[in-house]
């Protein structure tokens, strides 16, 4: 399972690019894959930010607008010019009030992207099939040094 985490974890980051979800990489940069073990499992969890959350799962509608200031700052790094007859911060608060009253990621319906989902799918195929022969690998081994074990 280790080599895996940082497959998925790159698969996440390029979803993010694909989309074009990706404007500095700070969102991009707070993803990390780690290999968690518990009595009976393994799985692999995704650190993240809480704006992953958003782009993830989208904003609601209806929720309370984010503040206009950190509005401001995806303005400038994504180029976005002030509307007609605004100020910036006219236009930055335009835009908060328009995500508190609709959401978040117009071109996903509102509903955020489910970059996690997406990333998988696109390399599960190749994921369970290096799984699928290091595990019958590993049942082949442990069957022959079980029957090793038992000849007389």
């Amino acid at each position: 399972m280790e080599k895996y985490a940082p497959i998925i974890e790159r698969a996440i980051k390029d979803q993010m690019k694909s989309d074009k979800l990706y404007v500095t990489g700070d969102t991009s940069n707070s993803v990390s894959a780690k290999v968690y073990s518990q009595a009976n499992s393994i799985a692999i969890g995704i650190d993240k930010s809480f704006i992953f959350d958003v782009l993830q799962f989208g904003r609601k509608a209806g929720k309370t607008q984010p503040p206009y200031k950190a509005i401001l700052g995806w303005m400038k790094r994504k180029g976005i010019k002030d509307f007609t007859g605004k100020s910036t911060n006219q236009t930055a608060y335009t835009i908060a009030k328009s995500i508190g009253e609709k959401g978040t990621i117009k071109r996903f319906g509102y509903q955020g992207r489910n970059i996690s989902q997406l990333a998988v799918l696109k390399i599960m195929k190749g994921l369970l099939s290096d799984s699928s022969a290091a595990y019958i690998k590993d049942v082949e081994q442990h069957i022959k040094k079980s029957t090793s074990n038992n000849v007389n």
